[in-house]
């Protein structure tokens, strides 16, 4: 049999590329790829694919080989795509940072993963040379030079080395002991995650453009919506941060309005508090998916009367995230609470503390099993988060007898805020530093705003009256603003089991009860 080529940059016989960038370059190089809110800037695949290439091949030449970690320190843009595609292509591992943490947390990270490149841009610049200082990379590339420094290049081909199991992404996430986890994302996790997406989120339909809010070094910004369209050829639109006026500009924009938008709660509260939202016209949004949050009675009925039926999906960054969704949309079961049923390839169940699978309408630890699910956490054992192949998420839910689930709590003691997950005992390491904390113990606790805050409940030193300013000036800035507590109680002593813990349970009971 002849050879038949796959791509626009060389031939192959049996082998396939696994090249989405190449491949909708050489059937559609004149559609758009990306755009840059902020800018207007745009990106049409042959562009995209142009400048993939020549990056991938300065890479390369840098020394980056299979395998090997790229980190990226950058604000929300469409380089960020272009970074991700062309490791991507020679075979490196993409590993996106987060600008919210602070240095401690990134020099974490930063150990765990021995990236061999760190490419910042000039805002993040000077906090890339302090975690240099303490966790040295050889090569470190900013991206105001990157059109200089890929005018020098010739575009890299797509090659034929990548599998479905190729590592491609690491993203990382908090774990139950406060330390980050790296998750590891393949090529066939990113393509059953987009399979997973297909239906509930429309991403196939005809001028589909996605206007992304969210950051891109969380699954939620960069694979919940945004990758799975580009995968599908699909236009999507960056914006640096979060504003809700230009947002809602987006969906109305009379030239190309967003077809889709994924935000968490608290964004869709601002977007409606906006004094044009009343007389806003929302007829071209055909999805607005709802992740990191419950969304309220209240922000339903707001939405379902300017005809958008916000949809609730459930996930996390190491099922792919698709798991659960709300499609085809529902306000009802919106309005119910629910987070909809599993999607096409993923496999739910719910477990009591021995494994066994509970009935209809009980609580139950979510089990899931898809072809989505990560391998694994990077360099960690990872039986202890797996049973039979079942991925064990830690959260809590009860379903009914239509088969809808409804997120009920969360087996560890995580909480989120704004989207963003939150595990306390990373923050009451850091406030036990203050002299005037004996203890202390840290709750997620009901906010109108951004879901949910922290409550530190505290044991005063001998002779020490804490307040949460204290508190705040004892864990400096060694991790993210958002992860500090927004509340302070003190108390006489904390509640303990049996075998001498905190008792939380005992502390959300007394708490999330209280009328404060």
């Amino acid at each position: 049999m002849p050879e038949q080529s796959n791509t626009t940059g060389g031939s192959t016989s049996d082998t396939i590329a696994h090249d989405w960038v190449d491949h909708h370059a050489s059937r559609t190089p004149g559609n758009v790829a990306l755009v840059d809110a902020d800018s207007g800037e745009v990106w049409t695949w042959e562009r995209l694919n142009d400048r993939v290439g020549r990056l991938a091949t300065a890479l390369r030449q840098a020394g980056v080989q299979r395998g090997e970690r790229v980190a990226v320190l950058a604000e929300t843009h469409p380089s960020i795509f272009e970074i991700q595609f062309a490791c991507f292509r020679l075979g490196a591992i993409f590993v996106p940072l987060n600008w919210r943490l602070g240095v401690d947390e990134l020099v974490t990270i930063c150990a765990d993963a021995a990236p061999v490149a760190m490419i910042h841009d000039h805002l993040w610049a000077e906090r890339t040379h302090e975690i240099l200082t303490r966790s040295p990379v050889d090569l470190v590339f900013d991206t105001t030079g990157l059109d200089e420094l890929l005018a020098a290049q010739e575009p890299m081909p797509p090659g034929s080395d990548n599998t479905m199991a190729t590592p491609c992404q690491l993203l990382y996430t908090s774990g139950t002991t406060g330390l980050p986890k790296g998750v590891i994302c393949t090529f066939g996790t990113l393509t059953w995650n987009m399979a997973n997406g297909v239906q509930p989120k429309g991403l196939t339909a005809p001028g589909v453009n996605v206007y992304n809010p969210l950051p891109l070094f969380h699954a939620g910004g960069l694979n919940s919506t945004a990758n799975p369209a580009l995968m599908n050829g699909a236009r999507v639109t960056t914006a640096a941060r979060f504003d809700p006026a230009a947002a809602l500009a987006a969906m109305t924009d009379p030239a190309n309005p967003a077809t889709h938008i994924a935000a968490v709660p608290v964004m869709y509260q601002e977007i409606a508090a906006l004094p044009e939202f009343p007389d806003a016209d929302l007829s071209a949004v055909r999805i607005a998916v709802v992740g990191g949050g419950a969304a309220s009675a209240d922000l339903v009925k707001t939405f379902l009367a300017k005809g958008i039926k916000l949809e609730a999906h459930y996930g996390s960054t190491e099922l792919g995230p698709a798991t659960l969704a709300i499609s085809p949309p529902d306000p009802e079961l919106m309005l119910a609470g629910s987070v909809g049923r599993p999607v096409l390839h993923q496999a739910v169940r719910l477990v009591d503390d021995r494994g066994n699978d509970v009935e209809n309408g009980a609580i139950g630890e979510i089990w899931v099993k898809g072809p989505s699910v990560t391998p694994g956490y990077w360099g960690l054992d990872n039986a202890e988060f797996f049973s039979d192949g079942w991925f064990k998420t830690g959260d809590m839910a009860w379903r009914d007898e239509a088969g809808n689930y409804f997120l009920a709590d969360r087996a560890k003691d995580m909480y989120k805020s704004g989207g963003e997950n939150i595990y306390p005992s990373e923050v009451e390491r850091l406030v036990l530093d203050s002299p005037a904390v004996a203890e202390v113990a840290i709750i997620g606790i009901p906010d109108e705003k951004w879901g949910e805050v922290g409550l530190a409940i505290v044991v005063a030193a001998p002779g020490a009256a804490p307040t949460l300013e204290d508190i705040h000036e004892a864990i400096g800035d060694r991790v993210a603003r958002y992860k500090l507590p927004h509340a302070l109680e003190l108390v006489d002593e904390l509640p303990r089991n049996v075998t001498g813990k905190v008792a939380k349970i005992e502390l959300r009971e007394r708490y999330l009860s209280a009328d404060r």
